[in-house]
């Protein structure tokens, strides 16, 4: 069992259920042993969105619920994860609501089942207490309904878990189980039997589903034509009946159509008028010239000499070269190490060292710029500072590409009036249009795209900031190279920040999106990212980082101190 710490006091900072979450999401990975999910929002996600897990118990208030709680839902996604194929489970689910809810939770807990340790299973156990006092706190099992379906979920339960009921669950429960014996009884032992074969346990949870739809369906007839506050007060769509989220199940919509999905529960409403150009596109050729001889004169100013700068980076750039070359080649440069395979083999080839065929750089930087409006006054600085760090990457045949990223528009543009249109739903992702610059391709040498810098100073681009969609892009691009070392050093002056989107979704939708990024590219591996802050420190969602004083933007210190942290990428 993960050692998460003291038990938190409520309410918790946004720093402390930020932390929380991060730890919760380890815990996640660890006991369902893939190390591609994660929490976005303590909601299970992977690199394809959110997971189709639902069940009455797995999502506590994570702003209320104390940390057994949140642990136990945690262990039980999990076990969700590690036991049960979703895609079979997707064609084991039948139609009809009714019997899809009893379907979603009998899974659910035959995962919980299967759980080995007992930390975990003490876990659970607790988490599933705490999901029944909320049951009756609410009053829920108050009307016929209700209590058939807490009836039906102990039950269950407690045979597919070996776990017995509760002296004083069992007294409540006693009349409502004597009523369903005919229902529940022939299912139960071969519930427990076939545990351990998702598709032999699915055909059992669904016979019995198919029975007990017909009473709940009943039920809630029943119930419907009440007119008592009472009945009014238990509705069966409440959360902890059943937190299923339909839409989960749905096929993911055709561009256009709003809630495009894009990574790990993230979504933006559209990407219709999301655009990616060229600086030469949108700055005129007189002021890309115009500008780049400001920088020019700026990098003067600052006269940070270059030598020690190619010095310092060449190391990890041969580095790379010999991550490059190939060994047991039949041709190529004779490798010592293999000259007893000439006397042991002599007629096997395999004795040179030679060089990869691919035409693709050794090593390839790209630099990612924060183009949002609060960057226009460190323009000027940050053209001086790429202006000396490219220079000197290319001296050495590193790829490079500066790209740059704003919005095409202040608070959501087209992409929140469309949202408006449809009448402002809840949740709705991303709601402004992503504007993507390409300011230096990696195919493009520095020599004849060095004017293009200049448009930097174009501060009319500058607007808002969506962080990750363009580290995502950005990653794409750098991939698309096949260098045998990348890096990618994204350059910002804080966290993402667009009006619309943090108005209709939370102040923290983007940064989480950003951080749920940075963290899956870590554990890729291939690439290294920098972060690096303008006047503040970036190190809360980068690993790998550095602060930068704006004032001194472009000078000698900067210089080293980005050039130290991209040694520490590309030499991992």
């Amino acid at each position: 069992m993960t050692d998460l710490g003291q038990q938190s006091a409520i309410p918790r900072s946004a720093r402390e259920e930020h932390d929380l979450e991060r730890r919760l999401a380890s815990v996640f990975r660890a006991l369902s042993q893939d190390a591609d999910v994660d929490l976005w929002a303590h909601r299970p996600a992977d690199a394809n969105g959110l997971l189709p897990m639902n069940a009455p118990h797995l999502y506590p208030d994570p702003a209320r619920s104390e940390l057994p709680s949140l642990r136990g839902a945690t262990d039980a996604m999990a076990m969700r994860r590690k036991w049960s194929d979703p895609e079979l489970h997707r064609q084991m689910l039948p139609a009809a609501r009714e019997e899809r809810l009893i379907v979603e939770i009998l899974e659910q807990f035959r995962c919980e089942s299967l759980a080995r340790q007992a930390g975990v299973c003490s876990n659970l156990s607790q988490r599933h207490a705490h999901w029944r006092s909320e049951y009756l706190r609410s009053r829920l099992h108050e009307t016929h309904l209700g209590m058939l379906l807490y009836t039906v979920i102990l039950v269950t339960r407690s045979v597919v878990n070996r776990e017995p009921i509760g002296r004083e669950d069992s007294d409540l429960v006693e009349e409502s189980r004597f009523e369903l014996s005919p229902d529940l009884g022939p299912f139960l032992l071969p519930l427990r039997n076939s545990r351990h074969d998702q598709r032999a346990f699915a055909e059992v949870a669904r016979d019995l589903a198919r029975t007990l739809a017909g009473r709940i369906a009943a039920v809630e007839e029943r119930e419907g034509t009440r007119s008592g506050a009472r009945e009014r007060h238990a509705a069966p769509s409440l959360p902890l009946v059943f937190d299923i989220a339909e839409d989960l199940f749905a096929p993911v919509p055709e561009e256009g159509g709003g809630q495009l999905h894009l990574a790990r529960g993230y979504r933006a409403w559209t990407t219709r008028f999301d655009r990616e150009s060229t600086i030469a596109e949108v700055v005129r050729t007189e002021s890309l010239r115009s500008g780049r001889t400001a920088i020019a004169a700026e990098t003067a100013r600052r006269s940070v000499p270059l030598a020690p700068v190619v010095s310092r980076l060449h190391g990890v750039v041969e580095a790379a070269k010999e991550a490059h070359e190939l060994v047991d080649s039949e041709d190529g440069v004779l490798d010592p190490s293999r000259l007893t395979r000439l006397i042991t083999s002599p007629g096997d080839p395999r004795v040179f060292r030679g060089r990869s065929q691919r035409a693709e750089a050794d090593c390839a930087v790209t630099f990612l710029l924060d183009l949002s409006g609060s960057m226009k006054p460190h323009a000027l600085g940050l053209g001086a500072l790429l202006d000396v760090l490219v220079r000197a990457l290319d001296r050495l045949d590193v790829s490079t590409e500066i790209l740059g990223f704003t919005t095409n528009a202040w608070n959501g543009g087209r992409v929140r009036n469309e949202w408006k249109k449809a009448g402002s739903p809840e949740r709705p992702g991303r709601l402004n249009e992503l504007h993507h610059l390409v300011i230096k391709s990696g195919a493009s040498s520095w020599r004849r795209t060095r004017t293009h810098l200049g448009g930097l100073l174009k501060t009319s681009l500058y607007r808002e900031g969506i962080d990750a969609e363009a580290l995502r892009w950005a990653v794409d691009r750098l991939r698309s190279q096949q260098a045998a070392k990348s890096a990618v050093v994204v350059i910002s002056d804080g966290l993402p920040a667009d009006s619309a989107t943090a108005v209709a979704n939370g102040d923290d939708y983007l940064a989480r999106d950003l951080e749920t990024t940075v963290a899956g590219l870590r554990r890729a591996g291939d690439i290294g990212i920098l972060g690096v802050g303008i006047g503040t420190d970036p190190g809360l969602i980068y690993p790998t980082s550095v602060e930068l004083d704006a004032e001194s933007l472009g000078d000698r210190a900067s210089v080293r101190a980005i050039v130290d942290g991209l040694c520490t990428v590309l030499s991992r």
